[in-house]
């Protein structure tokens, strides 16, 4: 959790694709990313997600629901 507490600090994004069921930590330039496991998701959700922005895009009507994190700022 502090590894993604840290990349978030330095622009990152982290990134809920729900037609993939797939959590990602995208890089401040979007070069790179990692895939968050479950229970660093579950974590993420209760300590973090709360104070980040979030944004959504898409619907779970469509399957194609996006949802990003970021500090704001």
């Amino acid at each position: 959790m502090r590894q993604v507490q840290r990349v978030l600090s330095e622009g990152s994004y982290v990134e809920f694709d729900w037609g993939t069921c797939r959590t990602i930590v995208v890089s401040a330039d979007g070069e790179l990313f990692t895939t968050m496991d479950g229970r660093t998701y579950q974590g993420f959700l209760k300590t973090l997600a709360p104070k980040l922005h979030c944004s959504e895009t898409g619907g779970t009507d469509t399957k194609d629901l996006v949802i990003e994190w970021r500090k704001g700022g």
